[in-house]
């Protein structure tokens, strides 16, 4: 019998790949298919029996979900390196789970006929577990940024373990032993695991009450600039100070809107937020808000998590100079690392302090 060609050989060991992959999905196993000595560790996962998440506030109807509504949504697998809020190391882990993007898509936000603003860039999403514990985002830092490091409703976890045997026979450094029950929101961008929250149940949008004659009135399809802004606290408005800020700068900001696409490749030069935003409101932190406003209207809102506890958000930019020049509406408020721009605020007129978020 003649020998078979290492050609020959490699497709059929290829084929068997394949084969037994497709086996495996095709049951939702977890059986571990060894082929050639690969083993598979990232498998499909479903979403556990009795399951639910329910999304309501301002929306146009109450969206509810149960397993199967859930496993028609495309998942993601990530890992995490997990740090509390006073520092101390919680674990290395392998999560599979639903990006909060992929559901946000499919909801309609419905704002009030005489809201201040008609767009959800300035509203708040909420999470809630069956504890009535919540944590809370800005609209828009779910929906326009990229897909490097998406915030997740997760539904299995695995130890990410080392690779060689401990002395005494046990890894200690993972404080979560057990696989999720429910699920957990995970926000892997985050450099500690404050948003982080188990057995989430609900996800409810709503607006933050804010003192509307402060800021501009929205006047859609206005030409507008601005020669400065300021900034607000408790209700009261002073000029910005710029003093002592970080100067910062980029190169090549791909800009594309949600809208109108594709809008240009940039250098930018300005101010970096997190510093601006550190000398005008002293004490701020990650657990406060930021509502932007322009001389239009326009607003968008960031959390301080987002702005202070990410490496995108590290990045952020209060822009004077675009492309060399001035901007023609006056400061811009640039997120860089933004897949869209639609949370650029051009013509920024005030930053507002929100407090707290309940």
């Amino acid at each position: 019998m003649k020998k078979k060609s290492f050609a020959t050989s490699v497709a059929v060991a290829a084929l068997a790949v394949f084969a037994g992959l497709n086996l495996m999905c095709s049951k939702n196993s977890l059986e571990i298919v060894a082929v050639t000595g690969a083993t598979p560790i990232a498998v499909k996962q479903d979403v556990k029996n009795g399951t639910t998440l329910e999304v309501s506030g301002l929306t146009k109807k109450v969206y509810k979900f149960n397993a199967s509504t859930l496993n028609a949504f495309a998942s993601t697998y990530l890992r995490t390196l997990e740090v509390a809020p006073d520092g101390k190391f919680m674990g290395t882990y392998r999560y599979t789970g639903i990006p909060v993007l992929h559901i946000l898509e499919g909801v309609a936000p419905k704002k009030a006929e005489d809201a201040a603003f008609d767009r959800p860039l300035d509203m708040i999403v909420s999470f809630e577990n069956s504890a009535g514990e919540r944590v809370h985002f800005g609209y828009g830092e779910l929906s326009m940024t990229d897909d490097s490091d998406p915030v997740i409703l997760a539904y299995d976890r695995s130890q990410v373990l080392p690779s060689k045997p401990m002395k005494d026979g046990e890894y200690k450094h993972n404080v979560h032993r057990e696989n999720i029950k429910g699920l957990r929101l995970v926000c892997p961008a985050e450099s500690d695991t404050s948003r982080y929250l188990h057995d989430v149940k609900k996800i409810i949008i709503s607006e933050v009450e804010v003192d509307n004659s402060l800021l501009p009135k929205m006047t859609k399809g206005a030409k507008c600039s601005s020669t400065g802004f300021s900034v607000i606290q408790n209700g009261k408005v002073r000029p910005v100070a710029l003093d002592g800020v970080e100067r910062v700068s980029v190169k090549g900001w791909v800009r594309t809107g949600h809208g109108t696409g594709y809008k240009g490749i940039s250098t930018a030069e300005g101010y970096n937020l997190a510093s601006l935003l550190k000398k005008n409101f002293p004490g701020c932190s990650a657990k406060n808000f930021f509502l932007f406003a322009a001389c239009d209207g326009y607003r968008s809102i960031f959390s301080g998590a987002e702005i202070f506890n990410t490496k995108d958000g590290k990045a952020m930019m209060l822009i004077d100079k675009l492309d060399g020049k001035k901007p023609e509406a006056g400061p811009l408020l640039g997120p860089i690392n933004d897949y869209y721009v639609d949370r650029d605020i051009w013509g920024l007129t005030h930053i507002m302090l929100i407090e707290d978020v309940k």
